[in-house]
């Protein structure tokens, strides 16, 4: 839904969550449940939901939580799982700072849909400076004039979604402090006040004044509307030209536009699957990593295991080289091989240099919660 068709739509006040499906479900889940309690301590209408990304799998694909509240006064029908267009997010909540250098759930910049006096909070031992940088850099495609919270969740409390939200509301005033404790009563949870008054109390909020990349600003003029083909269903050339584009787009609402509707597919056709021996172009799946496999030429004795074991045919056979468009981070391969030529490192090292102390890794997540 479009914020300009919607009008009303800006009489509700939105918080969006990114996390990643198994590492951050549970966390994310019970951030938005928490602020939707206290908007409606407050006397907001509210409701909360969660979309993953149309990926079969679920184990650190991006997902959002939405909170959404309201003035009960205004006459709005928010139907269930409603996918929001337009700028209309007051508030932009990262549970993992890798994610600040990929496109989201949506497969979209980050900032795609957000006020230009949007809250950004980061669970990161990153400096505001260092998040500042990343975000013009990789999520950034209009004007941002908001704040900028920055903490590191985990040393407050293991369930990271409490010090976040208590991170939210220093910056955000929508809903106090008050009615954040009271509903953390009602819900069961009054053991966290002492958390949530600790983070409120230390937090400082920074505050942001800077434009877009250069590259999304050149690329924002330069225009990606397609002209809808005249023939009554497309051929595989017309959707592979669509295809491309979706796969490139920056906005969610530049990609809907882009994707094939039912009506232009021909009959008895759910889409075009890739060609033999070619990658899915309308799926690629860097999205989802946040370890990144390094191959060492050096120890590779080329025994081809490596892209024997990928999951993701992300492995090149005749040289062994990762294609990082459809690289997912597993790590399968860096176990398999027998002379320990691969080895992992996180997506923000190997793009940036920077190291995270709050990322956390597959075995921790399995470990800690049986999956």
């Amino acid at each position: 839904m479009r914020s300009e068709s919607f009008p009303e739509f800006e009489e509700l006040n939105w918080a969006v969550v990114h996390g990643r499906g198994v590492l951050h479900t549970g966390h994310a889940n019970t951030f938005a449940r928490v602020l939707a309690t206290a908007g409606m301590v407050s006397g907001k209408e509210s409701h909360f939901y969660m979309r993953y990304d149309d990926s079969p799998e679920r184990d650190n694909i991006p997902m959002m939580f939405y909170t959404v509240m309201g003035n009960p006064n205004v006459d709005i029908v928010l139907h269930e799982e409603v996918e929001p267009v337009g700028e209309i997010f007051n508030a932009i909540v990262v549970m993992d700072s890798s994610m600040l250098i990929h496109p989201t759930s949506q497969r979209t910049l980050l900032f795609d849909g957000a006020k230009e006096d949007a809250v950004l909070v980061v669970n990161t031992s990153l400096s505001p400076e260092e998040v500042i940088r990343l975000v013009k850099k990789y999520s950034l495609g209009q004007e941002w004039r908001g704040k900028l919270v920055t903490l590191k969740a985990s040393s407050y409390d293991r369930e990271i979604a409490y010090p976040l939200l208590a991170g939210l509301l220093k910056a955000w005033k929508v809903v106090g402090i008050g009615d954040l404790v009271a509903a953390l009563d009602s819900l069961g949870d009054g053991d966290k006040e002492e958390t949530v008054r600790r983070v409120y109390d230390e937090v400082r909020p920074v505050d942001v004044a800077i434009g877009p990349a250069e590259a999304f600003v050149s690329r924002s003029k330069e225009g990606k509307t397609l002209l809808l083909p005249e023939t009554k269903w497309w051929d595989l050339n017309t959707y592979r030209k669509y295809q491309k584009a979706a796969s490139e787009a920056k906005s969610y609402s530049e990609r809907l536009s882009a994707m094939p509707r039912w009506e232009v597919l021909a009959p008895g056709l759910i889409e075009f699957g890739p060609s033999p021996g070619e990658k899915n172009l309308g799926f690629t799946t860097s999205f989802e990593r946040y370890f990144r496999p390094i191959v060492d030429k050096t120890k590779c004795t080329d025994c081809k295991l490596c892209h024997l074991y990928c999951p993701d045919g992300a492995i090149n056979f005749r040289s062994i080289e990762v294609d990082l468009k459809y690289c997912t981070g597993c790590g399968i391969c860096s176990e398999v091989c027998p002379v320990k030529a691969i080895h992992v490192t996180s997506e923000l090292e190997a793009s940036e240099g920077l190291k995270e102390e709050e990322i956390s890794t597959i075995e921790k997540a399995l470990r800690e919660y049986g999956y």
